[in-house]
């Protein structure tokens, strides 16, 4: 029997070890390297983009309302959420947006990653409005006892704590920003790329910005996979891991080789489009006037809207 190379064995001690020895013994958690990270998170991009083309395939509420509609209705709405202060107000928003979210049959789990998300990013932010030297209020939890006063100019609390107020500027912050981006979720996850265009454009939007994510929709699925042949070659042609210094230089020589070959492959497909009569114009085969169902969703989000923002 023959046996394998040196270079191909792990761990060198492993050759002469009793096996039977190690039968129950966990074996050590293998770190992936950043190759296969990338592998991972290009392998979920890409089923988000099919779950958003089959979520805006169904049949549901906002599936069957004109783009143009949704576009001013959720825009209305995020601007009545950063308007309003009441909290309570900001949690009737929310609840708003998970009833339209099941009235257009969105997964729950679409909308529970938020949660993993925001309160991650948003505390980072909002961490420091929580202290008594940012907001005034009574002390909810003292974190450390000052002994100077003064700071420079500025004139420092005896103690440095969390208050009732802080928190509940926290509170409100972290629910605003879950309501925008539920908001800004179910207009993408609900609206085909190409009405959304059209809609944007029958809104006045410059055809530049239009033509511009147009072209980002189409083609950053390739770029993505582009970038994901780049780390699966790099994996393939891996023997042994390398440390942080090969990892940065694999990541450079990667953004590197993925810039150029994104110039080359936009210009290309410009000229391409070009050549082929493209001015920029979103052209689809469905009806673009406003429709009666349309109407009373928006009669329906004025009324919804004008209640929130008298009791905020």
């Amino acid at each position: 029997m023959t046996r394998l190379p040196e270079w191909m064995h792990p761990r060198a001690e492993l050759e002469n070890a009793d096996y039977t020895r190690l039968q129950g013994v966990r074996t050590p958690r293998v770190r992936h390297g950043f190759a296969r990270r990338t592998l991972r998170i290009l392998g979920r991009f890409f089923s988000e983009m099919l779950d958003n083309e089959y979520i805006a395939s169904r049949r549901g509420l906002l599936q069957g309302i004109d783009s143009r509609v949704k576009v001013i209705t959720t825009i209305g709405l995020i601007i009545l959420t950063t308007i309003v202060q009441n909290i309570t107000t900001l949690f009737a928003c929310y609840l708003l947006c998970l009833t339209l979210a099941s009235l257009s049959r969105i997964p729950a789990k679409r909308i529970a990653k938020m949660w993993l998300l925001i309160p991650i990013f948003t505390a980072m932010i909002i961490l420091p409005a929580t202290l008594n030297i940012v907001t005034d209020g009574n002390p909810v939890l003292v974190l450390r006892h000052i002994q100077s006063d003064h700071f420079g100019p500025w004139r420092l609390p005896q103690v440095l704590a969390v208050t009732d107020d802080g928190l509940y500027v926290a509170a409100r912050f972290i629910l605003r920003t879950a309501v925008c981006i539920t908001l800004a979720l179910l207009l993408s996850a609900t609206t085909q790329p190409a009405k959304l265009f059209k809609g944007l454009r029958l809104l006045g939007v410059p055809k530049i910005f239009v033509m511009t994510l147009a072209m980002m929709e189409r083609y950053i699925g390739l770029l993505a996979r582009v970038a994901q042949e780049i780390h699966l070659a790099k994996l393939s042609r891996a023997i042994t891991p390398v440390g942080l210094k090969g990892e940065q230089k694999s990541l450079a020589a990667a953004i590197a080789a993925l810039f150029r070959r994104t110039q080359a492959l936009g210009n290309s497909i410009y000229l391409a489009m070009l050549s082929r009569g493209y001015t920029g114009e979103v052209h689809i085969l469905q009806a673009t006037q406003p429709r009666l169902r349309d109407l009373l969703y928006a009669g329906c989000v004025l009324v919804i809207g004008s209640i929130l923002l008298l009791l905020g």
